[in-house]
C-alpha cells in the first residue's frame, strides 16, 4: 500500500505540470485508440476475405482417391500376390469420370466423423452448355441435396425469387447475372447439354445473388439425381462437401479424417495456401505496427518523466534530505507514470470505442448493386481490456528509468548547488 506521502507528492506533481500531464496523456491515448483501431480493422479485413474465399466452397473436400496404374515390373517390389492378378490395358480415366460409388454406405460415417462437421453435402459436378434459343453458355452443373448443400452455400438466404430448398426434378437454380444474361425468370424453360450430349429440360425455380463470383457467375443448381443423370454417373457422385463450425480448424479435423477413410481429403486451407500467405503477411504488419505504437508510446512516457524529474531535481533533493527513501522516491515516479496511463487508457478506450462505431455506420454500394459495410468491424471487449493494460504496463516500465534516476539523486550535491 503505497503511503499517503507518495501519493500527495506524485499528485502534486501531475497538478503543477499541466502541459507535462496533458502531453503525456495524449500520447498514451492515442496509442490505445491505434491499438484497437488496427486490430478491429485488419482482423475483420482478414475475417472478411476469408469469408469471401470459403463462403461459396466446403471447409474440407472428400473426394475419389487417385488411382495409378502399376507397371508390371512393380508388382514384386509393391508385395502384392501376382498369382491372383491380371494384366490388362492402362486406362487412365479423365478427373471427371472419377467417383465415389458407394457414397451413401459412407455420409453416414462422414456426418458423425467429428464434432466440428456441421453439413455434409454430396456433391455431383461437371461442365455442360446452357442453350436458350439462340444463346449458348458453358456452365458448371451441380447437383446437390438442396437441404444439405444450403448448409455449404447459403442459396436460399440469398434467393432473389423462387426456390431453393424444396427444389424437385426437372428445376434449375442460378445466378442473377446468368438468369440476366439469358433473359430469364421464374418458370421459364432452359436446355442442358451434358458433356455426352445428354440434353435436358428445366424449369427455372430460383434466381439467386451470393456475391460469391465463382456461384453467382457460371454455376447452376440442379438436383442429386438430375445431376447424376445429366452428366451420364449412375449412382454416383463426384465429391462429398463439408462445413465445419469452426472453419480455422479445417486443416485438424482433415488430418484425423485420412487414416479413417479411403479417399483423398482436403481442407480449404491446403486448397488455398496464397490466401494463408497474404493473410500471415498482414498479421505480421498489423503486429510491427502496434509494436512501434506501443515502444514510441513508453518512450513518450519516459521522456516526460525524465523532464519531470530534471526540473524537480532541487526538490527531490529537499525530500531526501528530509529523510525520504530512494524506495519512496521511485514510487514516486512510478505511480506518476502509471496514473497518466490510467488517464490516457480512460481517453482513450471511449475514442477508440467512437472510431470503430462510425465507421460500423458506414455504408457503401458495391460492384453487385448491394448496400453493404466496407468495414467488418466487431467491438471485443478483452480488446479493449487487453489495450488498456498494454499501456498501463508501458506506463509502469517506461515510468521505471526516470524514477530509478530520481532514487539515486545525492542530496549533498543538490545543497551544495552542483
Amino acid at each position: 500500500m503505497l503511503s499517503y506521502f507518495i501519493r500527495s507528492v506524485a499528485f502534486r506533481h501531475l497538478r503543477y505540470s499541466v502541459s507535462q500531464s496533458l502531453l503525456t496523456i495524449g500520447v498514451v491515448a492515442i496509442s490505445v485508440l491505434l491499438i484497437i483501431y488496427l486490430r478491429t480493422i485488419i482482423g475483420g479485413t482478414q475475417q472478411r476475405i476469408t469469408q469471401n474465399t470459403t463462403g461459396a466452397i466446403p471447409h474440407i473436400t472428400v473426394e475419389p482417391p487417385e488411382r495409378t496404374p502399376v507397371g508390371a515390373w512393380q508388382l514384386s517390389s509393391l508385395g502384392l500376390d501376382t498369382d491372383n492378378l491380371y494384366v490388362g490395358e492402362v486406362v487412365n480415366l479423365p478427373k471427371a469420370r472419377e467417383v465415389i460409388e458407394d457414397w451413401r454406405l459412407w455420409l453416414p460415417s462422414l456426418d458423425a466423423v467429428d464434432p466440428e462437421v456441421a453439413t455434409v453435402s454430396p456433391i455431383v459436378t461437371g461442365q455442360a452448355f446452357m442453350n436458350r434459343g439462340s444463346r449458348r453458355q458453358s456452365v458448371r452443373v451441380t447437383g446437390v441435396i438442396p437441404e444439405r448443400h444450403n448448409g455449404i452455400v447459403e442459396i436460399e438466404k440469398n434467393l432473389d425469387a423462387g426456390r431453393f430448398i424444396g427444389m424437385v426434378s426437372g428445376d434449375v437454380v442460378l445466378g442473377q447475372k446468368l438468369a440476366r444474361d439469358f433473359g430469364l425468370k421464374l418458370r421459364d424453360k432452359v436446355r442442358l447439354v451434358g458433356p455426352e450430349g445428354l440434353t435436358l429440360n428445366f424449369s427455372v425455380a430460383g434466381i439467386y445473388t451470393t456475391g460469391f463470383g465463382q456461384v453467382d457467375d457460371g454455376q447452376v443448381f440442379v438436383t442429386l439425381r438430375d445431376g447424376q443423370s445429366l452428366l451420364e454417373l449412375g449412382g454416383s457422385i463426384s465429391s462429398f462437401g463439408i462445413k465445419l463450425t469452426d472453419l480455422y480448424d479445417a486443416e485438424n479435423v482433415a488430418r484425423r479424417m485420412v487414416p479413417v477413410f479411403p479417399f483423398k481429403v482436403q481442407s480449404w486451407v491446403v486448397q488455398n495456401p496464397n490466401l494463408f500467405r497474404t493473410l500471415d503477411a498482414q498479421g505480421q504488419t498489423r503486429d510491427l505496427i502496434l509494436i512501434m505504437t506501443t515502444i514510441a508510446s513508453g518512450f513518450g512516457i519516459g521522456s516526460i518523466l525524465v523532464m519531470v524529474v530534471t526540473s524537480k531535481y532541487r526538490e527531490i533533493g529537499i525530500l531526501k534530505a528530509m529523510g525520504a527513501t530512494p524506495g519512496e522516491i521511485q514510487s514516486i515516479f512510478v505511480l506518476e507514470g502509471l496514473l497518466l496511463a490510467f488517464i490516457g487508457c480512460l481517453v482513450g478506450v471511449p475514442l477508440g470505442v467512437l472510431l470503430l462505431k462510425g465507421l460500423a455506420a458506414i455504408r457503401s454500394v458495391g460492384p453487385d448493386g448491394r448496400v453493404d459495410a466496407p468495414f467488418l468491424i466487431e467491438i471485443d471487449p478483452m480488446l479493449l481490456l487487453g489495450a488498456s493494460l498494454v499501456a498501463m504496463a508501458t506506463g509502469a516500465v517506461a515510468s521505471w528509468f526516470p524514477a530509478r534516476k530520481a532514487g539515486q539523486v545525492d542530496p549533498m550535491q543538490v545543497i551544495r548547488g552542483s
